[in-house]
């Protein structure tokens, strides 16, 4: 049994600071988490605002919501997905701007508009393949929302490593269709 997994079960038996102590033992990789699916952005959503919303709504939940390691890194994933989709679709509504002109010098903003509308059209296409096999978006999740490795991605779902590469493999597939559409 992990450290983190230890401390879930102290936390759910009501010591306090057990479950401060487990988020502490993966904030780095929550971190590093962070910082792989934004590029290190430097922008309004960098790593550790990205870190600290999912924090938030972890903390809500606390660790009765939370088996071990692999699944508060699963719940993280989905954290991160809903909060980079949120700032994506505010991200639009900023650059709607609510009919004020606006100049954009360096061309940034249709960048970040052409990202953002990327983004929102990667979760429509999550939200039609859920219908169709669950355990594809719990990957897809994981892999890219968590940047976890395959291995983590197979301990946070509760598949053996050919089960979840096997997964990965028919979720991209399934993807690739819906978003060539």
């Amino acid at each position: 049994m992990s450290q983190v997994t230890e401390l879930l079960d102290k936390a759910r038996a009501g010591d306090p600071v057990a479950w401060e102590q487990a988020v502490a033992l993966v904030y780095d990789d929550l971190k590093r988490i962070a910082r792989g699916v934004l590029g290190g952005g430097q922008g309004t959503l960098n790593p550790t605002a990205l870190v600290h919303e999912c924090y938030l709504r972890l903390d809500r939940a606390g660790a009765d919501a939370v088996q071990n390691r692999a699944h508060f890194l699963a719940l993280a994933a989905r954290a991160m997905r809903q909060l980079m989709l949120n700032h994506a679709r505010d991200r639009l509504a900023e650059k709607r701007g609510g009919g004020a002109a606006h100049t954009d010098l360096d061309g940034s903003a249709d960048a970040v508009a052409t990202e953002a509308r990327h983004l929102i059209d990667i979760d429509s296409a999550l939200n039609r393949i859920e219908a169709e096999d669950p355990q594809w978006v719990r990957v897809v999740e994981c892999r890219v929302f968590a940047g976890l490795t395959e291995q983590e991605t197979a301990d946070a779902i509760g598949e053996s490593l050919r089960t979840t590469q096997r997964l990965w493999a028919d979720a991209r597939a399934r993807l690739a269709v819906l978003l060539a559409d």
